[in-house]
Order: C-alpha cells, then structure tokens, then sequence
C-alpha cells in the first residue's frame, strides 16, 4: 500500500502516440504542496506588491495634497499681512476719533491685549507649523476687532453726547443781520448818561428781523417784562438760560420746547428802547456772561458797535 503507484496517461487524438507519467503517492502529495505553496507564495508576493503600490499612490497624494496646502497657507500668510496693515491704520483713525471725542487714547498695551473674544479660530490639536502661527495670526486679529467694536461703540455714544451737548449751547447769532450797536460790559447808559453794566448784546436790526433761538431748549417765559418790553427767556438745561428782549413780536409761549435756529420773534423796540434792537443776554447758573464766548461763527461780516456811531446805542 505504501509503495502504490498512479500513473497518467496522455494519448493523442489519433491514438497513435502515448505519454505516460508515474508517481508514487508520495511524490503525488509532494507534488500538491508545491502547488499550493506556489500559489501562495504567489498570492504573497502580489498582495504585497499591491499594498506597497497603494501605499506609495496614497503618499504621493498626502505629499501632493500638503504642498498644496502649503501655498495655500502661504498665500493666506501675505493677506493677513496686508489686513494687519490695514488694522494699525484702523487704530491710528481710531485714536484721532477718541482725541476728537474727547476720550483717552487706547495704549499700545491694551490694544495688544484686545478684547477677548471670541472662539479659537482654528481647531485644537497638532497644526503644521504654517498653519500654527496662521492661528496665532487669525486670533490676534479677532481680539483687535473685538477691541475695535468696543471702541467705536464708545466714540459713537460720546459724540452723541457731544451733538446733544452741542444743541444746547448757545453758539448761534441770534440774529442773521444787523450790527453790535452795544456789547457786553460796562457803558454809558443812554437815558442816564452814567456808566453801568450792561449784561448782554445789543443787535441793532430792522424791525420785524427774525430772532432765532441760539441753542435748543424750552421756554420758561413769554411775556412783557420792565424795561425788557416783549421777553423771552429759553433754559437749555445745564445751568444755561438765553434772554430775547425789546421784542416787537413773540411767536412762542412758555412751556413750549424750541429747535436751535428755529424763530421765536422779531425784532422790536417795546420796554426801555430808543429804536428797533435785540437785547440778547445768556446766563449760566444765574450770571451774566458774554454772549461772544459762545459764538462760534465768524463774525467778520457781523458789524460791531467800534464801527457804529456813539449815537448807535439803543438802550436796555
């Protein structure tokens, strides 16, 4: 049984010719594991030549897909310059706000620091180096703008204060036309001949001139007052009160609130009045001031009382 044999036989189509094979079973069960251990040191072999394929196909791709994210970053690199550039510019605007609002201007210090803010822009974990100092960058960058909004919030609410402040100052003429026939000081009363003070401007002007609130407010009177003839008095708040006398016509009342610009008379001579005038004073907590300190348009075409006759004054 050990020593049996098998043969194959190979004969050709014509029977003519024949080829015959022996083996022994030994040689048989040799000859089996040779093939399988050929088909699978074959397997083997193209297994891992694929696989080593793959692998360098996927690297080429990885080294493909870094370089490119390389100029990616490069080029993100030169535009967060030019936005750095942009943001100091922006902080230089925004000091001249600050001096123009009347605010402290922000340290080199708080604007390095900024205003925290937001989320990190780009996720934790490894980063490329590029990509590292991109974050770093992009983070520096949120926190200025963060700083930035909180500044210009702030600059926006004192100019609004300022324009409101603004409204309420009397830096209007009173008047369009007319000259200074009396300034403020001490003069020579026309009726008594003596010096006294006079707390306000006299703006001489034809009779029925337009007079203009110089700052907005409410009227707190309208009426005829002593030597003042037609009165009104505006209170601005702040302590500042304006006064329009002599009036010839009122076209307010008390209570009523007023624009600045916005005509509240006209031009009279009523009360202690030697020809058509405005006796216009302002007040801050009760005394007297010049009304020029508050004035702040040119007055180069507005005639003063040096250029007027003596005989200009006109009284109250």
């Amino acid at each position: 049984m050990a020593n049996k044999k098998f043969s194959i036989i190979l004969l050709s189509h014509d029977l003519t010719k024949k080829v015959e094979f022996t083996f022994s079973r030994k040689g048989i069960k040799a000859l089996l594991a040779g093939i399988v251990a050929s088909f699978l040191l074959f397997n083997g072999i193209t297994g891992f030549l694929a696989s080593r394929f793959a692998s360098d196909s996927k690297s080429t791709e990885l080294l493909a897909e870094n370089q490119a994210l390389r100029e990616q970053l490069e080029t993100f690199d030169s535009k967060l310059k030019n936005v750095e550039q942009r943001m100091s510019s922006l902080a230089e605007t925004d000091n001249m706000l600050r001096l123009m609002a009347d605010l402290p201007a922000l340290s080199s210090d708080i604007r390095k620091v900024g205003v925290g803010g937001a989320e990190e822009i780009l996720p934790q974990g490894p980063l490329l180096p590029e990509a590292q100092e991109l974050a770093e960058v992009l983070n520096k960058l949120d926190r200025e703008v963060e700083l930035q909004k909180v500044s210009f919030r702030e600059i926006y609410s004192k100019l609004e204060q300022n324009e409101e402040m603004l409204e309420h100052l009397p830096t209007l003429r009173p008047c369009d036309t007319g000259y200074f026939s009396s300034g403020f000081g001490y003069r020579t009363d026309p009726f008594t001949k003596k010096a006294t003070r006079h707390e306000g401007l006299d703006i001489s002007a034809p009779r029925g001139t337009s007079v203009m609130a110089s700052a907005a407010g409410t009227v707190i009177y309208a009426s005829r007052y002593y030597n003042y003839g037609q009165f009104i008095v505006v209170d601005h708040g702040g302590g500042i009160q304006t006064a329009y006398g002599h009036l010839h016509k009122m076209n307010v009342t008390k209570g009523q609130k007023v624009e600045k610009g916005q005509t509240i008379g006209q031009v009279g001579s009523t009360g202690r009045s030697t020809a058509p005038h405005l006796h216009y004073e302002v007040r801050v907590n009760g005394v007297a001031v010049n009304p020029m300190d508050y004035v702040f348009e040119e007055t180069e075409t507005f005639p003063d009382v040096a250029q007027q006759s003596p005989e200009s004054d006109n009284g109250g």
